[in-house]
């Protein structure tokens, strides 16, 4: 019988520990090297500020920008980026993935509605958000319809239902403010909605980033045993 995934004869497998523990670290460094990125940019960018006191400024920074979250919005947007859908086709099969994603998570929570026990706060508030994270085709038509001149311009809602799986619209919203406040991300407030792009900085960081990460897995992959 084989060992089921997890168990200790696994763990202590000889020749992986050491590789796994490694490729672990490799991850926290740079996590920490991206969140250290977006601290040192915020501090530049806030530097002789009126408004906000040194203290001010790091207490932003821990309470906004080096968050898990800004994490998601920075890495997703990398993605987008990666992925060519500043073109219509490109950002519309995505969208067509998210729905796709959406809908089974949707039936596989679902399920846990006939359950005996009632369902806890949290669940109930993960099914609204993922209820109300699909892009109907109205809605998709017009998030297709704001692109244009090679430029990935996305709406509010549309991140906000893109980032559904992480985290509520109020925190989404939050993090925006704080990544545009700081000048990593631009918006345009019209009536009825608000639009926001990036101008690749943010992409660059995250970038950046994926390339050390790649680094250290080759110098892992041709470490000796």
């Amino acid at each position: 019988m084989r060992d089921a995934p997890g168990s200790a004869d696994t763990l202590d497998e000889p020749g992986r520990t050491v590789a796994r523990a490694n490729l672990l670290l490799s991850l926290w460094q740079v996590r920490a090297d991206l969140y250290r990125s977006l601290e040192t940019h915020t501090r530049e960018a806030m530097a002789g500020s009126n408004v906000m006191t040194p203290d001010d400024v790091e207490d932003f920074i821990e309470q906004q920008i080096a968050t898990e979250q800004t994490e998601y919005i920075a890495q997703f947007l990398f993605v987008l980026h990666c992925a060519g859908c500043s073109q219509p086709a490109r950002l519309g099969a995505y969208i067509d993935r998210h729905n796709a994603m959406i809908d089974r998570l949707l039936a596989e929570l679902d399920k846990l509605d006939g359950v005996a026990r009632p369902l806890g706060a949290r669940h109930k508030q993960r099914l609204w958000r993922l209820k109300n994270a699909r892009f109907n085709e109205r809605v998709k038509a017009g998030s297709l319809e704001r692109l244009g001149g090679g430029r990935l311009v996305l709406s509010l809602k549309d991140i906000e239902r893109f980032m559904a799986m992480h985290m509520d619209p109020t925190l989404c919203r939050d993090r925006l403010d704080a990544l545009i406040k700081v000048g990593l991300l631009r918006d345009d407030v019209r009536p009825n909605i608000r639009l926001i792009w990036s101008e690749g900085v943010l992409e660059a960081l995250v970038a950046s980033h994926l390339d050390a990460f790649a680094r250290e897995l080759r110098e892992l992959t041709h470490a000796p045993a």
